[in-house]
């Protein structure tokens, strides 16, 4: 069953500014991964073991002659790219031995929510899709989502799944202990308390870091401000931190249960009681922390209102550093624009509540075929040579790989890119290949930061916060009010911070807070989390 081609034509007219893809390897599977970063060939095994053998059910459906079609969505930063076809015409000459064709069906980010929600509405074919910028419990509660574990339809299509996530990460999506959506392979931990500073500003005053300080160099609050207080007076007509606009997730301990601050766990979700942020001394601290750097003119007036990217200004030399997120890879992640940065870190790695149900993978009810649907994500999360098409595009055309194993793409050798997609929100990442620049171990190192850092006991936890709706509506319009005032330090927390929570109280706060517990509650005696 084709994608009915209305949707096809809306999205293209709904996004015409310029679509990107996914992409990955070869023109078959025999160019695609054969020596894939750590894991891939070990991925690719555990298709052709555990996955043709029980998949037999799906392919013998299709012993006719004719595929199962499946549409896949996701978005990618700018839509789909230009070689889109091309790659997928390579996927699938992959799955025509599962029975199964794909269709890639992408959006800009921007306009990806819009898009899904007029799709599911209106019951378009999607068969496969992201759930970046929808939320979860909406679709759930409208029914829109797919049991992954309904009728045995992820142990029947799906058999290599859980041992390419873990039963861990994937309970940790569980909504009322169904099972909707699966998270992809990636680092769902957050160095929390990075700052990124140009390497040459350091080099300028003299830094020199320690012999054994690895990637991320972890030094404390004290040092960290030692050393901005020395680039400040080396280069004082440079702006010197640009704060982040999720500031709060990356700087504080504070677990935003729910995915926002209306009722949050305290220092790093290690009890379960679900406190007000704006009363804690975590969020105040932080406020301080900021305003204090803003009365010494470590932040620009712009901070406010500029939308240029971090990076671009980096490279344009118009800024030191700035707040972000602590993970392997992050030098090079952030260096990528030819600028090198270093990174301190001065608070824990954290695996918050939702970072494991974040931009998860789901089935919606709008699925031509759930036993091809889920056919098809087996095959993404087991199979390199898919994977690796996916996320790259065609081997020695959009990529090509390097001594060491790494990938290479044409835009990072200074070519033009016709193929590219987000490979951090890829069902099976760790399948693929890493990323010229980085340590050709990254995902070793990504699962090790997975396993070893704090993690909040409500991990996997969902809110649902359809009877206080009217109330985060109007907290929310509170918060926008006082945000950037604060966060970003412009406004004194001494008494802005209690004006602001006032205003909030009077809002219904304590209904969202009072709502939030009753759910964690329940979800937490169901769970045995204590």
């Amino acid at each position: 069953m084709k994608a009915k081609k209305s949707l096809a034509v809306l999205l293209s007219a709904a996004i015409a500014a310029g679509m990107m893809g996914c992409g990955s390897a070869a023109t078959g599977s025999s160019d695609a991964g054969t020596t894939a970063a750590a894991g891939t060939a070990a991925g690719s095994a555990a298709t052709s073991a555990a996955g043709d053998a029980a998949q037999s059910e799906s392919t013998a459906a299709a012993s006719n002659g004719e595929l199962k079609h499946v549409v896949m969505s996701f978005p990618t930063f700018t839509g789909a790219p230009q070689d889109t076809q091309m790659v997928q015409d390579a996927m699938n000459e992959i799955l025509k031995d599962k029975g199964i064709e794909i269709e890639l069906l992408i959006s800009d980010l921007s306009s990806y929510k819009q898009n899904m929600t007029l799709a599911l509405s209106s019951g378009e074919q999607i068969d496969v899709m992201n759930l970046i910028t929808q939320d979860p419990a909406t679709l759930i509660s409208q029914g829109s989502l797919t049991d992954l574990e309904a009728d045995s339809l992820m142990d029947t299509y799906g058999p290599g799944i859980k041992d390419a996530i873990g039963q861990n990460y994937i309970d940790a999506c569980r909504v009322n202990e169904k099972l909707y959506s699966l998270p992809g392979q990636h680092d769902y931990a957050q160095g929390r308390g990075c700052i990124a500073i140009g390497t040459e500003y350091l080099d300028g005053i003299g830094y020199k870091a320690p012999a054994d300080a690895g990637e991320i160099i972890h030094i404390t609050e004290d040092e960290l401000n030692d050393i901005l207080a020395q680039l400040h007076t080396k280069y004082p007509d440079m702006e010197l931190i640009r704060p982040a606009s999720n500031g709060v997730s990356q700087y504080t301990s504070i677990d935003q249960l729910g995915g926002n601050m209306f009722g949050v766990l305290l220092n790093y979700g290690s009890d379960l009681k679900v406190e007000d942020p704006f009363a804690s001394d975590d969020y105040k601290q932080f406020c301080e922390l900021m305003y204090g750097w803003n009365q010494k003119g470590y932040i620009s007036a712009d901070a406010k209102t500029d939308t240029t990217s971090v990076g671009v200004l980096e490279a344009q030399k118009a800024l030191i550093g700035y707040q972000t997120g602590g993970k392997p890879g992050s030098k090079v992640q952030e260096s990528s624009l030819g600028v090198p940065m270093t990174i301190f870190q001065t608070k824990e790695d954290f695996i918050s509540s939702s970072a494991v149900a974040s931009f998860t993978w789901a089935i919606p009810t709008t699925t031509g075929d759930a036993a091809a649907a889920m056919t098809l994500l087996n095959e993404l999360y087991t199979n390199a040579d898919l994977e690796n098409l996916l996320v790259y595009g065609i081997k020695d055309k959009h990529y090509t790989l390097q001594d060491d194993g790494t990938a290479l793409t044409t835009s990072a050798a200074g070519g033009t890119s016709t193929y590219g997609t987000l490979g951090w929100m890829a069902p099976g990442q760790f399948l693929t290949y890493v990323p010229t620049g980085n340590d050709p171990d990254l995902w070793t190192q990504t699962k090790t930061f997975n396993e070893n850092s704090t993690k909040s006991k409500a991990s996997g936890f969902t809110f649902d916060g359809t009877g206080v709706t009217n109330e985060i509506a109007a907290v929310q319009a509170v918060y926008d009010e006082y945000k950037t005032g604060l966060e970003y330090g412009f406004l004194d927390p001494a008494t802005a911070l209690p004006e602001m929570d006032k205003k909030m109280i009077a809002a219904g706060l304590q209904k969202i807070i009072d709502a939030k517990q009753q759910q964690l509650d329940t979800w937490a005696t169901a769970a045995g989390v204590k």
